[in-house]
């Protein structure tokens, strides 16, 4: 037996005993280019999932995890690793969107690490220059942001990205209020 045809036994036979119980599983996979048959050289090689076809459809989340090597500016040296999740399959949110968050290898996740550019993309900065133009009226270099993002992204400039992310990425945009209607 495969182990394709071993993966999609087993998630045949325990599909039931998670439903019954309620319970989440996660499985890691590795993916391949191609459609896995012989013929894989085609002009553009698609990522498909390996272990077979039964996890593909008994999934309600798929997502094909990136990375590339995040290096300090000074020195050349690797301090990290920027990991892109591709959302390749789902049935509570918007398929086919990316998002990218820093594994820094000293400290960890960094909490922080794309919402300046989500607060642009949304309106909630406004990029002026080589400035942002924050909404309580000061002015702020990027940089300066980065360096202490406490400072500047607050509790009300949480919730107005959560919401515009709201609007980006899931369904029934339209249930979701806007945040030029809260502002």
């Amino acid at each position: 037996m495969t182990t394709g045809k071993k993966v999609k036994s087993v998630t045949k036979i325990s599909q039931q005993k998670i439903k019954v119980y309620d319970i989440e599983v996660a499985d890691a996979h590795h993916y391949i280019l191609g459609d896995g048959t012989v013929s894989h050289n085609s002009y553009v090689p698609t990522k498909k999932m390996g272990g077979g076809s039964g996890l593909e459809y008994a999934a309600s989340t798929i997502v094909f995890l990136s990375k590339k090597k995040d290096k300090d500016k000074t020195d050349n040296s690797i301090t990290g690793a920027i990991i892109t999740a591709n959302l390749k399959k789902a049935r509570l949110t918007i398929e086919n969107k990316k998002v990218e968050t820093l594994l820094d290898y000293s400290t960890g996740l960094d909490a922080y690490y794309g919402l300046l550019d989500l607060a642009e993309k949304f309106g909630i900065f406004k990029k002026v220059s080589t400035r942002y133009d924050l909404p309580d009226g000061t002015k702020a270099f990027g940089t300066a942001i980065i360096n202490d993002p406490e400072k500047y992204f607050t509790k009300d400039i949480l919730d107005r990205i959560d919401e515009s992310c709201k609007q980006e990425f899931l369904y029934g945009k339209s249930n979701v209020t806007s945040v030029e209607e809260e502002a």
